[in-house]
């Protein structure tokens, strides 16, 4: 993502809105991990070698989309705790990176006793 400013340009790497996301994710309430977890995604995982903790982030026609596997507390009600991560993220890359073109999907990976 590059952001024009009156000095010059700033290229912000995928990796960077990534961890922004990531952090965001365990302050919400409810959230106790990310990522998938079967067993044959776990063997995936450590045969890549490629730890996306459970967020991928695109760049696509000037916005920004984040992909979500979430890993939730059991005994909490899913849907609204899917929807306070959702504004959560959404929140924290408008007011860290000053953008507001983002899309964030959620999908729900498990449930942790």
């Amino acid at each position: 993502m590059v952001v024009q400013t009156e000095f010059g340009s700033v290229n912000i790497k995928s990796e960077v809105i990534q961890d922004i996301v990531y952090k965001a994710v365990l302050e919400s309430y409810g959230t106790v991990d990310t990522g998938k977890q079967g067993f044959f995604d776990k063997i995936a995982n450590l045969l890549t070698r490629e730890e996306t903790k459970g967020v991928n982030v695109l760049e696509e026609e000037g916005r920004i989309i984040v992909n979500l596997d979430l890993v939730l507390e059991y005994g909490l009600p899913v849907k609204k705790v899917a929807e306070n991560t959702q504004e959560n993220v959404y929140h924290r890359i408008e007011s860290m990176l000053n953008f507001d073109d983002v899309i964030v999907n959620v999908n729900i990976a498990g449930l942790k006793f």
